[in-house]
């Protein structure tokens, strides 16, 4: 296996790679409408958000023989923003991995404090790694509502205005 850091032409394969996590989901966690919405599509204007999301972040890919198994990538700001294990890689320690590295990264930076908005799926995996969750979170796509988790670890607060916009 093999560790490297995300470039925007990789962004197509974490995109089918996020895919297929959420479309491999239980329906108990999400129907299949909401991880539709979830997963959106991949085009002009998805290709451009994400490139703008992964500028300024420290990134983490994992691939076997030229397949992608996981991605994560961490903000400037300590958003874990994205993290995704294939399916057929999960419960190997990778997203811890990639989260331990992305920690380091951050630290060496100086940036401590983290915070996360994870998945019903995602919650058990952070909470192993120290993160506690703070509130339960609704998010809108394409008309319909999904449920997540706000987490924190080091000490993260949400500040006040955004309590109140919640």
């Amino acid at each position: 296996m093999e560790n490297f850091t995300l470039q925007p032409e990789h962004l197509p394969d974490c995109h089918a790679l996020l895919a297929d996590c959420v479309a491999n989901l239980p329906d108990d966690y999400y129907s299949l409408p909401a991880r539709l919405a979830w997963a959106g599509i991949w085009d002009e204007d998805c290709r451009v958000n994400w490139e703008a999301r992964l500028a300024g972040t420290w990134s983490v890919g994992i691939r076997d023989g030229g397949h992608l198994l996981a991605f994560a990538w961490l903000t400037q700001a300590g958003e874990l923003d994205m993290l995704y294990v294939a399916p057929w890689a999960q419960r190997r320690g990778l997203a811890w991995q990639m989260i331990h590295q992305l920690e380091q990264a951050a630290a060496a930076a100086g940036v401590t404090a983290l915070h996360a908005w994870a998945s019903h799926a995602a919650k058990p995996v952070l909470e192993g790694v120290g993160y506690v969750a703070v509130r339960p979170n609704r998010v809108e796509r394409d008309g319909i509502q999904l449920e997540n988790w706000l987490m924190a670890k080091g000490g993260w607060q949400e500040s006040t205005a955004a309590r109140s916009e919640a």
